[in-house]
């Protein structure tokens, strides 16, 4: 709730000490205290805001667009027209020891031999792969100042397992 503590210490003050320069010096006195109040609801205000979006796409997509002004906070354009989440589902390949009767991986500098068997190194195993890709509109400019503002917000979002990719819608 917004309290204007100016008005307040002169609605308290007796009506008949209401003269301007006792108004004035009240006034001058409440500017520290009402200053702190506006600091303190904006802060407020602002750490509700984000406490409401979560990782969940939607809350990611939405802090986006509003950062941005695009999507369904352009008045001009449509929600589709703003920022897009695709998930990337992970790609991998199995894991076949030497005995099972699969062909032998040609390249011997990555295969561990591991009690009679053959294992794949883990830098072939585990290839960087990203969970999501953020696509972003066309009506954004994607230059390096733009890419760190889109990072920051996703990064305040996103879960901590999760690494993305920030494209260019086509």
């Amino acid at each position: 709730m917004q309290i204007d503590y100016r008005k307040l210490a002169v609605l308290l003050l007796p009506t008949f000490l209401r003269r301007p320069i006792l108004i004035s010096i009240l006034r001058a006195w409440m500017y520290p205290l009402q200053s702190l109040h506006d600091r303190h609801h904006d802060a407020r205000t602002t750490r509700l805001y984000e406490l409401a979006h979560t990782s969940q796409t939607c809350h990611i997509k939405d802090a986006l667009n509003k950062e941005f002004g695009v999507g369904n906070y352009d008045p001009l354009s449509s929600y589709a027209a703003g920022f897009q989440i695709a998930d990337n589902n992970a790609k991998g390949s199995w894991v076949w020891v030497y005995d099972e009767g699969v062909e032998k991986f040609d390249d011997e500098a990555h295969m561990i031999f591991v009690e009679n068997t053959f294992v794949y190194n883990e830098s072939v195993i585990m290839q960087q792969t990203t969970s999501f890709t953020v696509e972003v509109p066309n009506n954004v400019i994607l230059n390096e100042s733009n890419k760190a503002r889109i990072r920051a917000i996703v990064n305040k979002y996103r879960l901590a397992s999760r690494n993305f990719d920030i494209i260019k819608k086509s």
